[in-house]
């Protein structure tokens, strides 16, 4: 299917013009655009402190693109009873870009860590393979809704986690809280939602552990029970933010 908008199909255009130099053109152009575009979505991994930032993400989408390119244009047959299949170095790129999202990923102890940053580099080659193949308006709509989603999503997981039952744990500086936390939660098979910090001042450490709304009072009382036979643990504090109408059903303590 080919492009019906103007700027597509200005790119198609000019990869069929200018007496063979407009494919020079073409590439320069689209690898550029695909670049630029997913090194947008790696700025909020940079941001993160992911491995893979700026410049992991924008040369992937380099190479995707310059693959499609070659997948559509650099092989010419004129014979019209030969068929060329043009997705299939599509798919062997989305195939090879698997196993590089698969490298990121990282379980940490009682986490798994690199699952967003495999999904932003997923969506980039997916970039990448656009732009290569001159339907750069899509891969500009895409980049928009993939940077709107990693830029807003941590406000989400805040405005989320505010109403979500949780623990306020205060301990010496010198205690591992995020280990004793994890390690408590996964000794009682708790499911952790997410831990944040609060303050770090005065000699103590003072952090939220977050938990899965059908976590009940009684479930977050052992847990503080079992928090504070670990030495330097100084205070607990449960919170349950939660609507009534919307929390009655069997996890209701």
């Amino acid at each position: 299917m080919l492009p019906t908008n103007f700027i597509d199909k200005w790119f198609i255009e000019l990869a069929n013009g200018l007496d063979g130099y407009g494919m020079i053109i073409f590439v320069l152009l689209t690898c550029s655009i695909a670049a630029a575009l997913s090194a947008l979505i790696g700025v909020e991994r940079y941001r993160k402190g992911e491995n893979a930032g700026i410049r992991t993400h924008a040369l992937l989408a380099v190479g995707c693109s310059f693959f499609m390119t070659i997948s559509m244009w650099a092989i010419r047959i004129p014979d019209p009873d030969v068929k060329l299949d043009v997705s299939r170095i599509a798919a062997a790129t989305v195939s090879g870009v698997g196993f590089l999202g698969a490298g990121v990923i990282i379980k940490d102890k009682f986490t798994v860590k690199g699952l967003s940053t495999a999904t932003t580099i997923w969506i980039c080659s997916a970039i990448g393979l656009a732009t290569g193949s001159g339907f750069v308006v899509e891969a500009i709509v895409a980049t928009l809704v993939t940077v709107l989603v990693v830029f807003i999503r941590n406000q989400i997981i805040v405005g989320i986690d505010r109403r979500a039952p949780h623990v306020i744990v205060e301990a010496d500086d010198n205690v591992e809280i995020v280990d004793v936390i994890n390690e408590t939660c996964a000794k009682n098979t708790m499911n952790l939602r997410n831990i944040d910090f609060i303050d770090i001042s005065n000699g103590k450490i003072t952090v939220k552990a977050y938990f899965p709304y059908h976590s009940n009072k009684l479930l977050l009382q052992f847990f503080t029970m079992e928090l504070k036979k670990v030495q330097g643990i100084r205070n607990t504090e449960i919170v349950m933010k939660r609507n009534k109408s919307f929390w009655q059903g069997p996890h209701e303590s």
